[in-house]
């Protein structure tokens, strides 16, 4: 119940930053124009706006991402709760050990819960505001100049696939990178667990070896992580500096 609660709560706060978003565009746009025309008097009446407008907004951001956060929180605490009553239940925790569909569970449990709930809550505020924002500055922009309004409809289309289609990639090797991280680790913290009987029975030499092999892997897939993230700077980078000739 208190979940939702904090999830009404950001998606009103959600709706709060975006009206903050907008507001600004307006009182900067009277503010610069103010100070362009060297109008003294419209430019303190507009220092004055943008103040209160600095006041009421500065705190909205600021509660918005703290409501995020907590609810983040929340969210991986019950998640996090409810994968480990399925774990331990019906011996599911011996079923995967036994097994090989599922690779580290501790880690699973501990870190891919964290980066879902994360991710997701991120992704979903991402989706929200950007439709907010959309549907806000697209009905000024069209206000001020409709052929620019639609240049940059077809600029983002064209940015958003050719982003999609480089940086797909991307998605396989970060999952392979948990996977291989997590498998590193727990060849670490086998040694420290059975090290009497490493030591007992000179097995350092396996077990480094072993070490020394998940940590290629890991290295392997960091060196193909950040080429991929190369290929797709390439564009981004362009794309960021090319929006600032777009109205031309």
């Amino acid at each position: 119940k208190s979940g939702r609660w904090l999830f009404a709560g950001m998606l009103a706060l959600c709706l709060m930053n975006s009206g903050v978003s907008v507001l600004f565009s307006y009182v900067g746009r009277d503010f610069w124009s103010a100070l362009s025309s060297k109008e003294a008097e419209q430019f303190n009446a507009m220092l004055i706006k943008f103040s209160g407008a600095l006041v009421v907004g500065a705190p909205v951001s600021v509660l918005f991402r703290f409501q995020r956060e907590k609810l983040a929180i929340e969210w991986r605490e019950w998640m996090t709760d409810r994968t480990l009553q399925l774990y331990s239940s019906n011996r599911v925790y011996y079923a995967l050990e036994r097994g090989s569909e599922i690779d580290n569970p501790d880690q699973r449990i501990a870190e891919d819960v964290r980066s879902f709930t994360a991710f997701s809550l991120t992704f979903f505020i991402t989706l929200v505001t950007s439709v907010i924002d959309l549907v806000s500055f697209s009905v000024i922009l069209y206000s001020i100049q409709p052929q620019l309004f639609g240049a940059i409809i077809a600029y983002s289309a064209f940015g958003t696939i050719c982003t999609t289609s480089l940086g797909k990639r991307l998605i396989g090797l970060n999952f392979l990178r948990l996977q291989t991280e997590a498998d590193f680790r727990y060849s670490l913290v086998r040694v420290r667990d059975n090290a009497e009987s490493i030591a007992f029975y000179g097995g350092e030499d396996i077990e480094s070896e072993e070490i020394s092999n998940r940590l290629t892997k890991v290295v392997e897939n960091k060196k193909d992580l950040i080429k991929s993230q190369r290929n797709l700077e390439y564009f981004t980078t362009a794309y960021q500096y090319l929006i600032q000739v777009l109205p031309v």
